[in-house]
């Protein structure tokens, strides 16, 4: 598969390549980005407030049928990727520690 060109990236400058100073991340510390104002910070907590309100008018807004469509194409892959033992173990644990609560609510023992 050929990659176009618009997705490669261009060579390093030669001044980039020149240049000596280097942070303790290993970024030039000519590129690295102010700090981000209060105020800018502020308006973008507010932006992702929007977006979680919208995302969870959308889930509400899923019909149930979807969303058990979803959740079997979860559990395909979780199956497809080799994880069914994996969850099968912590179903078990999660099962006796149940059963231990519910014991203890229960004054057995």
């Amino acid at each position: 598969m050929k990659i176009p060109a618009a997705y490669i990236p261009p060579p390093w400058p030669a001044w980039a390549q020149a240049v000596p100073a280097f942070d303790t991340m290993g970024l030039m510390a000519e590129n690295r980005r102010p700090p981000i104002s209060p105020e800018a910070a502020a308006g973008y907590l507010e932006r992702w407030a929007l977006a979680e309100q919208r995302l969870v008018r959308e889930r509400r807004a899923t019909p149930m049928e979807t969303r058990l469509h979803q959740l079997a194409a979860l559990m395909a892959s979780a199956s497809a990727m080799g994880w069914s033992g994996a969850l099968d173990d912590e179903d078990a644990a999660v099962r006796e520690r149940w059963m231990a609560a519910r014991r203890s609510e229960l004054g057995e023992r």
